[in-house]
């Protein structure tokens, strides 16, 4: 287990960084856990699900609060379908097991960067709200939901390439539909197994939730301004590195 000063820090910059993107962070989190504190991918995939349950993109969502308001249907959806599919994702996870799944997390990292790099920001001027029809939508959440059981993340780091890319979001909508789908307790599914499983640090989930809690607000706000080119292809890189760091040991 890492000193307590360097999970605080962990916590606070995931946070302003998944407020900036819109993504929850997880992927870095559950790599930074297993690669550098030494504990165990299940016990941190259930820790940091576990954390999701709480309101961890509230502060961020106040930021984009009209792009929120113009999809609550999505958001719905997404949520219910997410909820409902994680389960059966956490399921398939125990089933194939540690050294099984830290491959797969590592092919998972490098699927997600290579979507970042695809993925196309449509300009500010392009701001009228694209609604994403519901079948598609209750597609994506179980899609994501799945995903999401298997690898302990909220799997924003999936949704917003794909609400950019394939459904013609403008950034902010994609970032504000990903953080409100987050926003309820949407691992509740996958939580019920790696619960019953004895694998969450309590302790841990408390620290990261409430550092992630405090800083998503400051970058979700800085993010809404700010040009995404850079930060997807630094992004891409850190993805990879670590599937490469993973692939290795």
């Amino acid at each position: 287990m890492c000193p307590l000063i360097v999970i605080i820090i962990l916590g606070i910059v995931i946070g302003f960084v998944g407020g900036y993107a819109g993504i929850g962070g997880a992927p870095f989190m559950i790599a930074f856990l297993v690669l550098v504190c030494g504990i165990p991918q299940l016990s941190a995939q259930g820790s940091v699900l576990t954390m999701m349950l709480g309101p961890m993109s509230l502060l961020g969502i106040l930021t984009m609060k009209e792009e929120v308001k113009a999809q609550w249907t999505n958001i719905l959806i997404g949520v219910i379908s997410y909820a409902v599919f994680s389960y059966f994702g956490a399921l398939i996870a125990f089933h194939y097991g540690e050294i099984y799944i830290k491959k797969y997390f590592a092919a998972l990292l490098i699927i997600v960067a290579i979507l970042q790099l695809l993925s196309k920001t449509l300009s500010s001027e392009n701001s009228k709200i694209k609604q994403i029809p519901i079948k598609w939508m209750l597609v994506t959440g179980m899609i994501t939901g799945v995903v999401g059981g298997i690898f302990g993340i909220g799997a924003g780091v999936l949704m917003v390439p794909v609400f950019i890319s394939i459904f013609k979001q403008q950034k902010n909508y994609a970032r504000a539909l990903s953080l409100a789908i987050l926003l309820p307790p949407v691992s509740l599914g996958a939580f019920v197994k790696y619960n019953m499983e004895g694998v969450i640090d309590w302790k841990l989930v408390l620290i990261l939730f409430t550092t992630y809690f405090l800083s998503n607000y400051f970058g979700a706000k800085i993010g809404s301004n700010s040009s995404f080119s850079l930060f997807k292809k630094l992004y891409a890189v850190l993805l990879v590195t670590i599937a490469a760091i993973y692939l290795y040991l």
